[in-house]
């Protein structure tokens, strides 16, 4: 089940260029195109004559020519002509959706149209800061999107899948700080003077002992921001100087495509040393991490598609991805109901 009355993420800004792009997102066909003025336009991918899909057809201008018999559609669905009469029949039109360009990514806004709030999205301002370096990408993935959320949001997994990078043994002894919002949830480890992770110890120059966090936010239904990073041990990085640490801004925006499928589109953000190509390169290693997260999660949901239905125990490190998920469930029943479950 999806949150509809929500924003998702449908892509980064330059994936939709002159050409059309056609997005599947929570089962639904979109097909996506710029108007002349720059701004982009979202359709529902499927022609009102006879359900051709649009992205097989021609951007033309501010609108798309269906491939088919050659309707055109404006950026707000309508249907401006069809060849061979002078006239457009009455109801000739598809669903167009809210979209909002923010920090570099495409916002799509899936329920009611008139209750898509711009203020629901949060803001993930160092994707597009001129103070802050990049690394990004996109990944297609071949799992449940609840499921690799879970792996973003349970840090006690990285000793095993990402022992020499962001493995540490300290996320297994130090328990979680979990707080519930009404619209996301919070959650901090504070591990110090201990062995901080591989990949942070390298970029901080570490020498011994050091102090490391990992911070998150998850704003439902499917973006999370981590604040993560290392200092060494004892200079004072928790209380908020960081002349010898560093600290990492890494976005994931998790996008379900269908139940088994999703678009993950990710970045990982600093803020120091933002114009040296060689830390660039180090930190690119990121990417690999990522991908083993890909890797166990897509085993993972071939296993559970052989084993329809079998039951999985719960343990204690799993409480933040409980909560992540019941905040979740709430919001989709609230909006089952009737009674709102809008989320940024």
């Amino acid at each position: 089940m999806y949150l509809k009355n929500a924003w998702y993420v449908a892509g980064w800004a330059h994936h939709v260029g002159n050409d059309l792009l056609a997005r599947t997102i929570c089962d639904e066909p979109i097909v996506f195109f710029r108007t002349e003025d720059g701004a982009v336009a979202a359709l529902e991918d499927r022609c009102c004559h006879r359900s051709a899909p649009l992205s097989a057809g021609r951007h033309k201008g501010d609108e798309i020519e269906c491939g088919y018999h050659g309707l055109r559609f404006d950026r707000t669905g309508q249907c401006t002509s069809v060849p061979s009469q002078d006239l457009v029949p009455p109801g000739a039109c598809v669903r167009s959706y809210p979209i909002v360009e923010k920090n570099r990514w495409v916002w799509i806004w899936m329920g009611d149209p008139a209750r898509a709030d711009e203020s629901l999205i949060p803001d993930y301002f160092w994707l597009d800061s001129p103070h802050w370096a990049t690394i990004e990408d996109y990944f297609h993935v071949n799992c449940n999107y609840q499921a690799y959320i879970d792996i973003q949001l349970d840090q006690t997994h990285s000793p095993y899948v990402h022992p020499d990078t962001l493995g540490n043994a300290a996320k297994l002894r130090v328990k979680p700080t979990v707080t519930r919002g009404d619209r996301d949830l919070r959650c901090e480890r504070l591990m110090p003077n201990d062995e901080p992770p591989p990949l942070w110890a390298k970029a901080a120059k570490i020498e011994g002992k050091g102090d490391s966090w990992n911070r998150w936010v998850y704003t439902p239904p499917a973006t999370i921001m981590f604040d993560v990073g290392a200092a060494q041990a004892g200079t004072g990085a928790f209380e908020g100087n960081m002349e010898f640490g560093i600290s990492v801004h890494n976005s994931h925006a998790i996008t379900p495509e269908t139940d088994g499928t999703l678009h993950h589109f990710w970045a990982n953000a600093r803020d120091f040393e933002i114009d040296d190509a060689e830390t660039t390169a180090k930190l690119g290693i990121i990417r690999k991490v990522f991908l083993e997260d890909v890797a166990i999660c897509e085993a993972q949901h071939r296993r559970r598609v052989q084993f329809p239905g079998a039951p999985e125990i719960d343990v204690a490190m799993d409480h933040p991805t409980i909560q992540a998920r019941n905040l979740l469930a709430r919001l989709i029943e609230e909006e089952r109901q009737g009674g709102g479950g809008s989320a940024g």
